[in-house]
């Protein structure tokens, strides 16, 4: 019984590997679905295709990384620049959202559970639309910098902020009669550089009998800044500045009675409050108050 068993065994394991031999001789495809087998070339092959994939994975990860600190940069950037509050109600309002976090357990997780391929696939897919998105942000917040960069928006006096004389109605320092001040005023030792207060081209660089020394940035959108009783002017007509460019010194040129910077924004040709535009600078500032740190103390008056 034993020896009859035995070469039963023995035969279905020969006609067994027979049948596999013929089957791999006449369908090869199919005899390696029925034995899970794969040639040297077809395992090379399989090796060379998720190499690949997982180098366009790294390759995706690092564009990632990098796209995620140019935005951490280009952020940094918007937040150094600021708003002034005469544009505030310019920006887009940030949309009200809420609800109970619930994690996406979705189509793309679902492709995680089945093969190599439909896995490296997903993960493609996902980081090749997260790096779009990426993109996005960064193109919106560079179009937000070089926007709010040609506005007037910083001081044009960096050192020793002190304003002698605000924007509105005024005793005129020289005939003691009530006037209208178009700007302000910094006051300033005598040579002090004068900075753009925002990217413009050079309109004006020359004299003007009540201004003296003068330069007028045009920034675009129909905003202007002028710069006058300079003791020297840095810039020419046509010149195009970038923001906070030195473009003249403080002087006592013009109608004035000592060495200040005479500032003033305009839109389309009207004066404008800079106190609505410098950055740092409280809107309702008055004499000797010009500190910009809007949380520090409130000064007195000063002469």
């Amino acid at each position: 019984m034993l020896l009859f068993s035995a070469c039963l065994i023995f035969i279905g394991v020969g006609l067994q590997y027979a049948g596999f031999r013929m089957a791999v001789e006449y369908n090869p495809k199919l005899a390696r679905q029925l034995g899970n087998l794969h040639t040297a070339v077809e395992i090379e092959n399989l090796n060379s295709f998720y190499r690949t994939r997982l180098v366009e994975i790294q390759a995706e990860l690092d564009s990632h990384h990098r796209k995620a600190i140019q935005l951490q940069l280009a952020n940094e950037k918007l937040i150094a620049l600021a708003t002034p509050p005469a544009i505030i109600k310019e920006r887009a309002n940030a949309k009200s959202l809420g609800g109970p976090y619930l994690p996406n357990r979705g189509k793309g997780n679902d492709n995680l559970s089945g093969s190599l391929f439909d896995a490296f696939a997903s993960i493609l897919s996902g980081l090749r639309e997260a790096n779009n998105h990426l993109d996005h942000a960064i193109e919106h917040v560079n179009q937000r910098i070089a926007w709010l960069g040609s506005k007037p928006i910083g001081f044009p006096i960096q050192r020793n902020i002190d304003i002698s004389s605000p924007f509105g109605e005024r005793i005129d320092p020289i005939n003691r009669g009530y006037s209208a001040h178009q700007g302000i005023d910094f006051q300033a030792p005598m040579g002090a550089l004068i900075f753009s207060s925002g990217v413009g081209i050079v309109d004006k660089a020359g004299w003007d009998s009540e201004y003296g020394k003068e330069v007028i940035l045009n920034h675009g959108d129909g905003y202007s800044t002028r710069y006058a009783h300079a003791s020297e002017i840095l810039v020419t007509k046509g010149m195009k500045v970038e923001r906070l460019t030195p473009i003249a010194k403080v002087g006592k040129t013009g109608r004035t009675t000592g060495a200040h910077l005479h500032f003033e924004i305009l839109k389309d040709g009207k004066p404008t409050n800079p106190n609505l535009w410098l950055v740092g600078l409280r809107p309702e500032v008055g004499l000797g108050e010009a500190t910009g740190d809007p949380d520090k103390e409130k000064r007195g008056k000063g002469p």
